[in-house]
């Protein structure tokens, strides 16, 4: 949908957040907020936030933020259409339906009145042996209905059905994906296939996944509908909405490879799982997921393929925080195999789960002999590769003690070497300190009663780039206001949350230059230490080599340095 941004601000500026929040979380005002459980994860303590004044809301136990429109939106697990939709019935607003609008809702109603007829042709009796097929694949009635499975024989029959109560253009049928055009006429696209609906979040049918059946040799095994005007494949997993309840009650979700994976799951009673859509796993996918919870475990076939899809997915699960857990259904190919054999098995395998890293290692060095150099090489470097995605310190060293203690890697014939520690952990171990100090600075510079930064403040000291942007920005506009910035800022995700952290957890009504001033002092004194320190090793590398010149120059730069700590020392003491 594609809705004036007049209208947006509108319903936004009509509507306070403290009062659609507190329509599900019971709130209590603390200070200039609002506090309460979080709705969208289980804790004891209180560390859901609502602001009045910035109209947004932060939980510090999942981090989850954002405005209303992202509440309702998460809350109410709906797409954005549909969320404007309610909040402007909210606002008293009537929203202005432009052509965009009634396109999404056409291709909506088309691909209603398929899933009623492909459901219809699975009934008749006819195609009874298509029925049949379903059954010996170990899917009971109940499914069939709860999952909307049906089937496609092909020719015009969709066509004629979709047409005999509304008339659609011909644009309007190719864009929804369900007809194709040949020698000038429109047929469906499916022929002879099983048909499983993919619902959005919020239920509505958006496409359709077709698998061809047995003794047929024409097409792929599946065939997904293309990319239409409300479906975008990389966005969406199947049984996204017929798992979402199960999945935020349990706060995990299992991530398995194919739709009879997903449907055999739920008939043991195992209903917080999804899977992709016929393709790789994208950062969109995991990423819809990461609002229903922020625990997942990919559960991909027990084959080599399963094994880099595992690998990838790992990496892409790191920028988002996610706790990453992993197993395999090993003797059996997949999930739905194995539930069929062992319902038991399968459950208990689940609970059994690991970190996804430990079982990756385990499994890659499963075929490896340490006392060959080459395995080795090959060992350092997949780990060196695996760990380089992942951004936290803390998980990052847990990573590497873990992973060292299971492959006991050593040199062959040589002497035990320092276990690996990729750069950006050990670069994060030597500064967090400091940047600690500059995040209170910032939250100081935040918190005045008018936001400006003294001429005196001079931003090299600082080592955060996106701490330093904001900064600049405040010192650039003096007086702008806390919405300001965040406006300025909003479509950086990395400092959108350095900012909301800043002013969602300060206690003070506002901070006092005295604060600034004294925490400003301590950051530039840090920067010298630092300084020094890299000036130090540096000349002592030099004189180890016999480097003279660059021994003199670095003396001389090493100088410099001390005199404008000096001169900063006494233009401090004024």
């Amino acid at each position: 949908m594609d809705q004036s941004r007049d209208q947006i601000e509108e319903i936004r500026s009509r509507l306070d957040i403290v009062d659609i929040v507190g329509k599900y979380v019971q709130l209590k005002q603390a200070g200039k907020n609002f506090s309460g459980k979080c709705p969208f994860h289980l804790e004891k303590t209180p560390s859901f936030i609502v602001s009045p004044e910035l109209q947004r809301y932060k939980c510090f136990g999942c981090g989850e933020s954002g405005d209303i429109f992202n509440f309702v939106q998460k809350i109410e697990n709906i797409d954005f259409p549909e969320t404007l939709e309610k909040l402007a019935k909210e606002a008293g607003i009537q929203l202005k339906k432009g052509q965009t609008n009634t396109q999404y809702q056409r291709i909506e109603e088309i691909n209603k009145r398929a899933t009623i007829y492909f459901f219809r042709q699975l009934k008749e009796k006819k195609y009874s042996s298509v029925l049949q097929y379903i059954y010996d694949r170990g899917i009971n009635d109940e499914s069939i209905q709860h999952f909307g499975i049906g089937y496609s024989p092909g020719g015009i029959g969709l066509l004629n059905f979709v047409q005999k109560e509304s008339k659609y253009s011909k644009e309007e049928l190719l864009l929804s994906g369900l007809f194709v055009e040949k020698e000038g006429k429109i047929r469906d696209k499916f022929y002879k296939r099983i048909m499983f609906p993919i619902r959005s979040s919020s239920g509505k049918v958006i496409a359709f996944t077709g698998r061809i059946l047995p003794n047929n040799d024409f097409g792929p095994k599946y065939m997904n509908s293309p990319e239409t005007p409300i479906y975008h494949k990389k966005e969406n997993v199947y049984g996204q909405y017929e798992s979402r309840q199960e999945i935020r009650k349990q706060d995990f979700v299992i991530m398995c490879e194919g739709t009879t994976d997903v449907i055999s799951a739920h008939q043991i009673g195992v209903k917080n799982i999804v899977a992709p859509l016929g393709t790789a796993l994208t950062t969109e996918q995991l990423t819809k997921i990461s609002k229903l919870t922020k625990n997942i475990l990919f559960l991909f076939d027990s084959d080599s393929a399963g094994q880099l899809a595992l690998e990838r997915a790992f990496a892409l699960s790191q920028p988002l925080s996610l706790n990453t857990y992993a197993t395999n259904t090993k003797p059996y190919k997949d999930v739905d195999e194995m539930i069929k054999a062992n319902p038991k098995q399968f459950k208990s395998l689940v609970k059994k789960r690991i970190d996804a890293y430990t079982y990756m290692l385990t499994e890659y060095i499963k075929d490896k002999d340490f006392n060959n150099f080459e395995d080795y090489q090959r060992t350092v470097s997949w780990i060196e590769k695996t760990l380089s995605t992942v951004k936290d310190s803390s998980l990052l060293s847990f990573y590497v003690k873990v992973g060292f203690k299971i492959a006991k890697i050593r040199p062959p014939n040589k002497p035990a070497s320092k276990p690996f520690l990729p750069k950006n952990a050990a670069l994060e171990k030597t500064t967090s300190q400091n940047k600690s100090k500059e995040a209170i600075f910032l939250q100081l510079v935040l918190f005045q009663q008018n936001l400006k930064l003294e001429k005196n403040i001079d931003l090299k000291f600082f080592e955060n780039v996106k701490h330093k942007n904001v900064l600049e920005f405040v010192k650039q506009n003096p007086g702008c206001s806390r919405e300001d910035v965040l406006t300025e800022f909003q479509e950086d995700v990395e400092i959108k949350k350095v900012l909301e952290d800043s002013i969602f957890s300060f206690s003070k009504e506002e901070s006092t230059p005295e604060e600034i001033s004294n925490i400003y002092d301590n950051i530039v004194r840090e920067y010298f230490v630092r300084r020094e320190r890299e000036y130090n090793i540096k000349i002592a590398s030099a004189e180890s080599t016999g480097d003279t010149k660059e021994s003199e120059r670095l003396l001389e730069e090493f100088q410099n340095l001390t005199k404008e700590k000096i001169q900063y020392e006494q233009s401090s003491k004024l």
